[in-house]
């Protein structure tokens, strides 16, 4: 007998509704962004609250971007970029 896999599940699940698709992708998309804007900040050895202070934002601000608790508004993600003078990869 054949065993069930998750990405099996999952086929099937977005295959009888589109929408938990795109809501499952876009999660992954966000999580994608909030992995890469960490390690890149960490690998640099900024602080949170000093990334925060250069952007006009707070550290828990940062802290909830890196822990994929909010959404990054485009504006927020250039100016981490800018700061950390990085670019991230998105794959799908």
């Amino acid at each position: 007998m054949q065993e069930y896999t998750h990405e099996q599940h999952k086929k099937e699940v977005f295959a009888r509704n589109p929408y938990i698709k795109e809501l499952y992708e876009k999660e992954v998309l966000r999580h994608q962004i909030s992995q890469q804007l960490k390690d890149i900040r960490n690998k640099k050895r900024i602080s949170q609250f000093d990334l925060a202070k250069k952007i006009g934002t707070t550290q828990s601000v940062i802290a909830r971007i890196e822990k994929w608790n909010t959404n990054i508004s485009m504006r927020t993600l250039e100016k981490m970029l800018f700061w950390l003078w990085a670019r991230i990869k998105i794959e799908s």
